[in-house]
């Protein structure tokens, strides 16, 4: 959830200030790699990986945030009922912290996170390494209680950064959380917060009352919000998915229990009608405490700091009478691994395509289909090595348990030399019209058919796709919207927002002008009121690329699913409609 390329220019007063800032401490850390030792008890994947940041400023950033990889969906969920918190040297808002880093060159990104000892920052993972935008951020620091203008403890940079090696090697949500230890106890005059495992009996419970903190890119620039939530919508062994309010720039922010300020999650990335945020357990305790052992960090057991009341809190509620599983989509299986990374880049040659599954019963059957070839294992786990040579590969695969239920994936990577290349954007950052058009022009002809029964080639489809029409009709002309010359700025704003507002009614009944619309169909009971959309470019006219690609890769994903019931990341989204039956 960093904020968006239209947040990051509000901030660049910020910004600048910052580079100067780091430069003056150019010398706090060292640079290059640091191996942790990770102690022999850890689960898998959460073996800790280190760096020391340079803190070395640069010019002052001219793109001063990347796409975030984790967000498909910015959700503010009607009516916004984020709170500002202002003054923020009250506790807990003091120990709620904005991360401000550079990845490479003049590429900034700004993450939330929380202080939770005096000298250790707890934060998402995707904040301080970017698989997309060139790895390990290098320039970081911190600033406790941020409110506007106002940094009242000042600021400290980091002296090292630790993510699981899950994340580094997989980018998997499950490992999206991160630790930045700190050159100071700077913890020692803004307070810090607890973390807990609690059982999933407790975050399970309807009356479990949360808060969510950070710092969205949608408000004023380096201003504290919090929203609030009772009941999550779900809760599994690895997430929590919220209803609370959430938006680029408060990836890495506490979800605490709103009794305590207990942190129980860390904001991780949305889905379509979820925030979701990375549950503390068993495992990223134990992660935490042996990053802490390595790098000389402190995790507090208590608060150096007493809580004050700012926030109005529920007593905790008792546990559920009746033990069971936290709520769940059904027995299905999930996908664990997908690899190589959704919308990641490989070079040429030969590349491993793996899947792995899980369900609550032995998955008997996985099969992997890319490149024209199919591969099958009677087992939950699969890899297969291919000679690809450059360009874009669509990979599908299914589970199927001992129960005969199934789970379906689609997900797509690009094959390159070129470290800077993406789906629709090349290394230079150039539009690829042939495939940006392909995209648009598929979703355009697949909605149209949808609502309205309007075929692109006057054939019926409805053996193979869905439709809400009852009678098929012809189809119309779609327009060219990137040529050699760039895009069409008009043509491609106007296609988005057709596509996303229609998206919304159509999913959530969220009405782009206020009014119902009984002539295009919707899977809601209710109207909501309009959210905003876009920007797509800038007021000269410079394609975003972060905002285009985010926008093409929700919709596409949201396709997948709504039509076929292919999901995106490996898990069923029963918080989103879909016309596949699911066995």
């Amino acid at each position: 959830m960093r904020q968006t390329a239209m947040m990051g220019r509000r901030l660049s007063w910020w910004l600048a200030i910052l580079a100067l800032l780091l430069s003056a401490l150019a010398s706090t850390a060292g640079p290059g790699g640091v191996p942790a030792a990770a102690s022999g008890g850890l689960a898998a994947g959460f073996t800790p990986v280190a760096h020391r940041p340079a803190n070395q400023a640069g010019v002052a950033p001219r793109r001063q945030s990347a796409a975030d990889p984790m967000a498909g969906y910015q959700r503010v969920f009607p009516p916004d009922d984020r709170v500002q918190q202002s003054p923020t040297t009250a506790f807990p808002s003091s120990a709620v912290v904005l991360v401000a880093g550079r990845i490479v060159d003049d590429l900034w990104v700004v993450c939330s996170g929380a202080l939770i000892g005096p000298d250790v920052v707890l934060t998402a993972a995707h904040c301080l390494y970017d698989h997309e935008e060139g790895g390990w951020v290098e320039e970081l620091a911190v600033v406790p209680g941020a409110d506007g203008e106002t940094w009242p403890y000042g600021y400290e940079v980091a002296a090292s950064v630790v993510v699981p090696a899950g994340w580094v090697e997989l980018g998997g949500p499950e490992f999206d959380l991160g630790v930045v230890a700190l050159a100071s106890p700077i913890g020692e005059q803004a307070g810090w917060l607890p973390v807990g495992a609690l059982s999933s009996e407790e975050l399970a419970d309807p009356s479990f009352s949360y808060t969510v903190a950070g710092y969205p890119g949608d408000k004023p620039e380096g201003t504290q919000w919090w929203a609030g939530g009772t009941g999550f919508l779900r809760v599994t062994d690895d997430f929590l998915f919220m209803d609370a309010d959430a938006y680029q720039g408060m990836s890495g922010g506490p979800v605490w229990r709103s009794s305590d300020q207990v942190i129980v999650g860390v904001v991780s990335h949305e889905r379509a009608a979820a925030n979701v945020a990375r549950r503390i357990d068993e495992d990223t305790l134990a992660f935490l405490e042996d990053v802490c052992a390595d790098a000389g960090c402190t995790i507090g057991r208590e608060r150096a700091v007493a809580p004050q009341p700012e926030q109005p809190g529920q007593p905790a509620q008792p546990e559920q009478p009746e033990p069971g599983q936290p709520p769940v989509a059904g027995p299905q299986p999930v996908f664990t691994v997908l690899e190589p990374a959704r919308y990641g880049r490989v070079a040429p040659g030969s590349v491993t395509v793996r899947a792995v599954a899980v369900s609550d019963t032995p998955v008997v059957e996985l099969v992997v289909r890319v490149a024209g070839q199919e591969f099958a294992a009677q087992s939950g786990e699969l890899a297969a090595s291919l000679a690809l040579g450059p360009g874009l590969y669509t990979v599908e695969a299914l589970a199927r348990d001992q129960q005969g239920d199934t789970l379906r994936v689609l997900w797509d990577f690009v094959v390159s030399d070129d470290p800077g290349e993406s789906v629709w954007f090349d290394g230079n950052g150039q539009p690829k019209a042939e495939r940006i058009n392909a995209t648009l022009r598929a979703l355009v002809e697949a909605f149209r058919w949808h609502l309205y029964g309007m075929s692109w080639d006057g054939i019926d489809h409805r053996a193979d796709m869905p439709t809400h029409a009852e009678e098929i009709v012809p189809g119309e002309p779609v327009p060219v919207w990137v040529s050699e010359a760039g895009f069409d700025q008009a043509a491609t704003e106007a296609t988005l927002r057709s596509l996303v507002e229609s998206f919304r009614w159509h999913f959530w009944g969220i009405s782009w002008d206020g009014n119902p619309h009984g002539d295009v169909p919707t899977h809601a009971e209710q109207v909501l009121p309009p959210e905003p959309v876009g920007p797509w470019f800038t007021p000269e006219g410079q394609p975003i690329r972060e905002n285009i690609e985010a926008t093409l890769r929700a919709l596409n994903e949201a396709f997948r699913w709504h039509l076929f019931g292919a999901t995106w990341d490996g898990y069923p989204h029963a918080e989103l409609p879909t016309h596949a039956g699911m066995e």
